[in-house]
């Protein structure tokens, strides 16, 4: 179920031909950092999550898991992935739980190599992706703990002529033993560790008081929408992050900075701009945790403020983007996050 805000937004998605990576919920900071200060200088220094609707794209519908989407703007990474099938694949098709045998890993190579669309081809054995993957989160003890080098898929890594993408992925899809076709997407930039977002009128979050029914044949329909945050609510929110030790410092940006930063940002997706309106946006305040913070606490103490609509962990969004990107690996927040962050 969706809301209107949400419709607008991914039809504008379809016609601006834009991509959606998790990854570009982190938003631009300026170099300067203070504790809180109503200071629109600073706020505008952060790019827009387009939150929509009472939330994301994917954010909004009953019994969806606190996860977010951000548009992003086609980059001209060239760079992709083919995983192949393994032991930790799903059960279902493409590869319904089989490791690719060496006659298809090499029927795979020899496509890439016929395909004209593609530069260069660099086979991944399972021993380089774990290494490389160990570099990339040795800053999170838990997800190395979790996953073995048997987990990770093998692949290989291409370099795809400008404009050469689609006919790869078509070409390699239905190829047995092809897990999937993944494109690199650029770096993030630096992030804010959490977001905060608070409730807008209109959203379809029970969080926000939007109230639901299910009828006999199990189909749910909003009979009420939710209600935007009060002032004393955002005060509230204020309050409480002021006085919590595990944060370092904190921004708030409101709806007008939230739809500038957006309009900077997507000035040459017309058809996407048309679409979006400043009452769209979210008001947030992004957060930087302490080095030592109790990540559980703090998310656990803001989810539960009235008023909040989504919290978002951006750093386990992040990780979760590069281990899918990178290692071709989909895993829940639960497994990515460190025990206790």
């Amino acid at each position: 179920m969706s809301s209107p805000v949400e419709d607008r937004l991914r039809e504008a998605l379809a016609d601006a031909g834009a991509s959606l990576d998790v990854s570009t919920l982190r938003p631009l900071r300026a170099p300067e950092r203070r504790r809180f200060q109503m200071d629109l200088r600073l706020v505008a220094a952060a790019a827009v999550v387009v939150v929509l609707g009472g939330a994301a794209v994917g954010l909004g519908g009953p019994g969806d898991e606190d996860r977010a989407v951000a548009a992003n703007p086609p980059s001209p990474a060239r760079e992709a992935s083919v995983f192949l099938c393994g032991a930790s694949a799903p059960k279902e098709p493409p590869c319904q739980g089989r490791n690719i045998t060496p006659l298809q890993t090499k029927a795979v190579e020899a496509e890439l190599e016929r395909l004209p669309q593609i530069e260069t081809v660099r086979y991944v054995p399972r021993s380089v992706a774990h290494a490389a993957f160990r570099k990339s989160f040795a800053h999170n003890q838990a997800l190395l703990d979790a996953v073995k080098v048997t987990d990770l898929p093998e692949s290989f890594r291409v370099t795809v002529k400008k404009g050469g993408a689609q006919q790869v992925r078509e070409s390699l899809t239905r190829m047995p033993g092809v897990l999937s076709i993944v494109e690199q997407a650029a770096p993030s930039s630096a992030a804010d560790d959490v977001s905060v977002f608070l409730c807008q009128r209109g959203v379809i979050l029970r969080e926000c008081g939007a109230k639901y029914t299910t009828d006999d044949g199990g189909s749910t329909r909003v009979t009420e929408a939710g209600k935007a945050a009060t002032e004393a609510q955002k005060a509230s929110v204020r309050q409480l992050i002021d006085s919590m030790p595990e944060v370092e410092t904190y921004v708030f940006e409101d709806q007008a900075t939230a739809y500038e930063n957006f309009r900077r940002q997507y000035q040459d997706k017309k058809e996407l701009l048309a679409k979006m309106r400043e009452a769209d946006m979210p008001e947030s305040f992004r957060l930087k945790l302490r080095d030592d913070a109790a990540w559980a606490d703090v998310l656990r103490e803001l989810r539960r403020q009235p008023g909040v609509a989504r919290v978002v962990n951006q750093r386990c969004l992040a990780d979760r983007s590069v281990l899918s990107q990178q290692f071709g690996l989909s895993l829940p927040e639960s497994k990515v996050c460190p025990v206790g962050k």
